[in-house]
């Protein structure tokens, strides 16, 4: 019985991230606006000590050079041009669930925020949702 459940969540999984794919890959309008397919995603990681502290390690090699150390969109990278997210303030321009923002990481929306499947595992990028959802406490 698990296993059949896996294989389910698994193939939902990829049907979801195939039509998120491809709905990323139009143009994102410039204002704050929802992902259905990323709303129905359920992060399977609680928020807890140790996953903050694996997202805040991704967060650091992977993310801080435009981000910022703290979030602020302030990174050395965000200096060379483009849009980069405050993550303390409460607008989330892609949506705000755990879902959502797991696939802007995942998947990529734009030149400037590529997709990082290729460098990041979902395990991983679930952990950074749960850090990155602390920056705007």
């Amino acid at each position: 019985m698990l296993r059949g459940h896996r294989t389910m969540l698994v193939a939902t999984l990829l049907f979801v991230t195939a039509a998120w794919t491809l709905s990323a890959r139009q143009a994102h309008p410039v204002e704050p606006h929802r992902h259905p397919e990323g709303q129905a995603l359920e992060n399977p990681f609680e928020v807890t000590d140790d996953s903050i502290a694996t997202g805040r390690q991704r967060y650091v090699f992977m993310c801080r050079e435009c981000h910022g150390n703290r979030g602020l969109g302030d990174g050395d990278m965000a200096h060379a041009g483009g849009d980069v997210p405050d993550f303390t303030d409460d607008t989330w321009l892609h949506g705000e669930s755990d879902g959502e923002i797991f696939l802007v990481i995942k998947e990529g929306v734009t030149a400037d925020m590529q997709p990082y499947k290729e460098r990041m595992g979902d395990e991983d990028i679930w952990h950074l949702v749960n850090y990155l959802k602390t920056l705007s406490r």
